[in-house]
């Protein structure tokens, strides 16, 4: 009896799951790591790849790496263009040597080959011989793929050079990660930059923390994901407003109302979920009263 019930339990738990399975892949859009956490692009895209979190196996001649990928899903060791070729290997060899000392002569993909045909951040197994002729087998190897034209934009940049502050707003489609604002200075031969987050909604400020000179400044923005905007010059003081191509405004609302669907289609999938297990439940107590029934009927029969 104990073993029918959980045999029941366990096909309505799993059934709706299973339907629905479809839906829950589509989702996964931007990356195949499905954050349930909001990881801030600010921190997220200054890992430093040093190797110290490769996971190393050695099994007779050959080494086997493998890259935490769950745990860093916005760092990528190489970066292909949308739809563009797939078998670039030269970005996975630089971040390789430079990250795990190791001198690179032949590299194949091993499993699940580059895709470009979305944005996003995803990951590869690759197989590679050093020069040494040592053969490596590398898990899960993160690679971006990027857009191959803008698909953010600023609309508008306000400079108030009294008060050190520039301030705006982006037109961005919806992204697993938050949007990176840099602002470049060009004003001398030293490399200096600021960098703050935009809102939900694109509205961003920065403090300046230098003298700002109009002409010798610029803002940069990405989602680290595969959008990412033109750079903006900052040429002169006070409110600039910027034209949105009208399809790529199209673009934008498009990405928002997709992305909807696809929280109303998870919402409705636990809904779903909770009900099979309130019939099961139910469905079990039911079964435990016919239990007790059969069981007094007996005893009466006996007591005849």
């Amino acid at each position: 009896m104990r073993k029918k019930m959980l045999v029941v339990w366990l096909l309505v738990l799993v059934f709706p799951i299973a339907c629905y399975g479809e839906d829950i892949e589509e989702s996964s859009s931007e990356s195949s790591f499905n954050a349930l956490n909001d990881l801030t692009s600010r921190d997220a895209r200054k890992q430093v790849l040093d190797g110290t979190t490769t996971i190393v196996k050695k099994k007779k001649a050959e080494v086997y790496l493998e890259f935490p990928y769950d745990n860093s899903p916005y760092v990528a060791f190489s970066t292909f263009l949308l739809n563009g070729p797939t078998h670039h290997y030269s970005g996975f060899i630089e971040t390789i040597y430079y990250r795990d000392k190791i001198k690179i002569k032949d590299m194949y993909y091993e499993k699940n080959p580059v895709k470009t045909d979305k944005i996003g951040i995803y990951s590869t197994d690759l197989c590679f011989t050093s020069d040494e002729g040592v053969i490596y087998h590398y898990k899960n190897v993160p690679y971006l793929v990027s857009s191959d034209q803008t698909t953010t934009f600023f609309s508008k940049v306000d400079f108030n050079k009294e008060n050190k502050k520039i301030s705006g707003k982006i037109k961005m489609p919806a992204s697993k990660n938050t949007y990176q604002i840099e602002l470049f200075y060009t004003d001398n031969d030293e490399y200096h930059y600021q960098e703050t987050t935009a809102d939900k909604n694109g509205a961003f400020s920065l403090s300046l923390n230098r003298e700002g000179i109009e002409g010798k400044m610029y803002l940069r923005s990405s989602d680290g994901l595969g959008n990412y905007a033109n750079a903006c010059d900052v040429d002169k003081t006070g409110m600039t407003t910027y034209p949105v191509p009208r399809e790529a405004s199209k673009a934008i609302e498009a990405s928002y109302k997709q992305n909807t669907k696809k929280e109303i289609s998870f919402v409705k999938i636990m809904i779903t979920i909770i009900s099979r297990i309130v019939l099961v439940i139910l469905f079990i107590l039911v079964l435990l009263r016919l239990r007790v029934i059969i069981k007094r009927r007996q005893r009466r029969k006996r007591v005849k």
